[in-house]
């Protein structure tokens, strides 16, 4: 079903479905999920799925198939190895890289690999492709590609994607990390039917839309925002040092709930 909400909508880790090694058949990979066909929220915008994913040194998961979609890995910690046998394509992603898995209407049948001897952090989002390539590929825009600014006093926003860069092929428009000096403010605008979202990576944030606020949110929250008609202005005052993720997509499948 969908809700026709346009209200934010606020997560806990209480709302999340843990999906274990045990479901992956994948000894020390485990993932938390936001948004996905285990938890309430089925769809925001374009996505379909969000998984926060955690991987144990030198594991990961193995061979499997995936078709018509796109999955963005941004690496929070440690590094993750792509390999898509049915392509013999192969990638590399480290910490503050964004991973861009295209599958093409061919597919993939892909594994993602913590080779190291340390613990990763992937944050994963998945969308439908349109149009949809003929084959399967794998792009990366490399953390120190990504450009930095300082759109406020004790804020530093690295762009992980820009608007209008090109690079993917699904109606995900923008994504920014974030950090936030205590007491400092983030401000990013919705345009008219654009859905967003917030996720604290670290720390203590309130996040407010055209003055309505949410409640507070702390690490591991995640507020969502449905889309809208209305263009809208959204802020996020940190409370304590903190770090955010922040995406904004296209209207999409709206928001639907199940």
């Amino acid at each position: 079903m969908s809700d026709v909400t346009t209200a934010p909508v606020h997560l806990t880790p209480d709302d999340y479905h843990v999906i274990g090694p045990q479901d992956f058949n994948a000894p020390g990979l485990s993932a938390r999920e936001s948004i996905g066909p285990f938890v309430s929220t089925r769809a925001l915008g374009p996505l379909l799925t969000i998984h926060d994913s955690r991987f144990e040194a030198d594991t990961g998961i193995g061979h499997h198939p995936h078709q018509g979609m796109e999955r963005l890995f941004y690496i929070l910690e440690g590094t993750v190895d792509h390999d898509d046998a049915l392509n013999n394509i192969t990638g590399h992603m480290g910490t503050g890289d964004l991973g861009i898995l295209t599958e093409g209407r061919r597919g993939m049948i892909h594994s993602e690999w913590n080779n190291s001897d340390g613990p990763a952090r992937a944050y994963i989002f998945v969308y439908p492709t349109d149009p949809t390539p003929a084959t399967a590929s794998f792009d990366a825009v490399r953390d120190a590609d990504a450009p930095r600014t300082q759109p406020a006093d004790g804020v530093t926003a690295k762009t992980v994607i820009a608007r209008d860069s090109g690079r993917l092929r699904g109606d995900v428009r923008e994504i920014v990390d974030a950090t936030l000096d205590g007491g400092s403010t983030l401000t990013f605008d919705l345009g008219p039917d654009e859905a967003g979202l917030v996720f604290v990576v670290g720390g203590d944030v309130q996040v407010t839309v055209d003055g309505t606020s949410v409640r507070a949110l702390r690490t591991d929250h995640t507020v969502l925002l449905p889309p809208d008609a209305r263009a809208r202005t959204v802020e996020v005052v940190a409370g304590a040092d903190s770090r955010i993720i922040q995406a904004v997509t296209g209207q999409g499948y709206g928001f639907r709930r199940g």
